[in-house]
């Protein structure tokens, strides 16, 4: 009885993942002048020539095969934060990967097993580098299993450091939310009654409590791990590359703002991580 209990779960198991596909992506990582806001730009590293790097995105039980192209000056890796891969995919140099030199290639496979929120950057000279703009999220789908929400918002804050030569009047140092600085951050629309999810993603080296107005998100994953106990926060702390996914339910039309709570950076200078969320 155990040998045909354990026939069954395996047949289901199989079933469950028989669409798994291979993911193919690409990332030249090169240097480039980036805008982060009209008539500011700044000296960067990017990933496809964009801050952040595309999102790569799967099903549980695909396997990702990331090609990276180094057209940097410098060695660089990619690691993949939080996510389970195989001892010599971790992206460490000289301890679970090679280095990748300026004008060699490398391809990381791995299976991806672990739902959830997850992001990618480099672990060769990694301060530096994430702060020039080397990051980007990587989404692994639940397949087959109906979706919690209607409609899908990422934030990835970003610290853009010293050592880019910057424009436009700026000192050292930015705040970013996908790769712009306010008041360049675009508005969220969402319609009224519907269910949002934010997935949100520190890149940088501070705490950035972000804070909601006007409503509040349901918190029901942090680092990739969905919770058995969701719970509310206007104001959720997210710390050094820490991961929460949050569901907000848009029941309450209007303009409403999203900042960090370090309020030294809500500003109308180019510093500010703050933008609008604007339910119809």
């Amino acid at each position: 009885m155990k040998s045909v209990v354990l026939t069954i779960c395996a047949f289901l198991l199989m079933s469950r993942y028989a669409s798994a596909e291979e993911r193919q992506f690409t990332l030249v990582a090169s240097t480039t002048v980036w805008q982060v806001a009209p008539g500011r730009t700044v000296s960067a590293y990017t990933y496809n020539g964009t801050i952040p790097g595309p999102v790569l995105r799967g099903s549980v039980g695909d396997t990702f095969r990331v090609t990276l192209v180094n057209s940097l000056p410098i060695a660089t890796t990619i690691h993949w934060h939080g996510l389970p891969v195989p001892n010599g995919m971790d992206g460490v140099p000289g301890l679970t990967s090679p280095v990748i030199r300026p004008g060699e290639s490398f391809t990381y496979v791995f299976e991806v097993w672990a739902a959830g929120t997850y992001w990618y950057h480099p672990h060769a000279d990694s301060s530096a580098q994430i702060a020039r703009g080397l990051y980007g999220m990587l989404i692994v789908d639940q397949p087959l299993d109906a979706p919690a929400y209607d409609q899908e918002v990422l934030v990835i804050i970003g610290e853009h450091g010293t050592g880019g030569m910057m424009t436009g009047g700026m000192g050292a140092g930015l705040l970013l939310i996908n790769g712009k600085t306010a008041p360049a951050i675009p508005d969220v629309h969402v319609r009224k009654g519907t269910r949002v999810l934010f997935r949100i993603v520190n890149t940088g080296n501070m705490v950035h409590p972000m804070h909601v107005h006007g409503l509040h998100w349901l918190i029901v994953a942090t680092d990739g791990f969905a919770l058995d106990s969701p719970y509310k926060k206007d104001t959720l702390p997210v710390n050094a590359g820490e991961r929460f996914d949050g569901i907000l339910l848009a029941d309450n039309p209007g303009v409403w703002m999203i900042h960090c709570h370090n309020l030294e950076h809500l500003t109308d200078r180019p510093s500010g991580l703050v933008f609008n969320l604007v339910i119809e």
